[in-house]
């Protein structure tokens, strides 16, 4: 068996080290740009179906479709549209809260509803209420054959923007 001297194994490893640093450097510079990611769960039922109430990208928030249930996911307020939409609504605010935003921070929504008249009659005053002293978003109103459950009316989904907050 051959013995390397010690001398050299230190001047391969030195040589080794200058040239791989700036490839972690690289890597740890890449890495410590990319944008803080977060995932929330409202419920623990979304778990085991591979779904996220929202996810944070840095400032930006996605939130999926909300809908309206209770903590156990049984349907609330069947064939009411307003009670459905306030309900989704509370959902989507709790979710902005766990990310220090609120309705002011949406800057789009998307409402998918089964029943597009019924839409149109109860969405202006509940929409007033939920975003009463901010502006409304960008929007997108679908009308769909059906959602996950067939007396869903409505699912809402929104994107905001935590704004940074005033200093002090």
């Amino acid at each position: 068996m051959t013995r390397i001297p010690p001398r050299l194994v230190a001047a391969t490893a030195a040589a080794f080290l200058v040239a791989v640093s700036p490839l972690a450097a690289a890597a740890a510079a890449s890495k410590a740009a990319q944008p803080e990611r977060e995932v929330f769960h409202l419920r623990e039922l979304e778990v085991p179906f591979g779904y996220s109430q929202a996810v944070r990208v840095g400032d930006t928030i996605h939130i999926s479709g909300s809908v309206s249930m209770d903590a156990s996911g049984q349907l609330l307020a069947k064939g009411d549209m307003a009670a459905q939409l306030r309900n989704a609504y509370e959902d989507i605010r709790k979710t902005l809260a766990h990310f220090g935003a609120t309705f002011g921070d949406v800057v789009e929504e998307t409402i998918y509803t089964t029943d597009m008249d019924k839409l149109l009659a109860a969405a202006g005053t509940v929409r007033a209420d939920v975003y009463k002293g901010a502006d409304y978003p960008a929007g997108s109103w679908v009308g769909v054959t059906r959602l996950v459950d067939p007396d869903y009316l409505v699912e809402i989904s929104v994107t905001a923007v935590r704004r940074p907050k005033p200093r002090p």
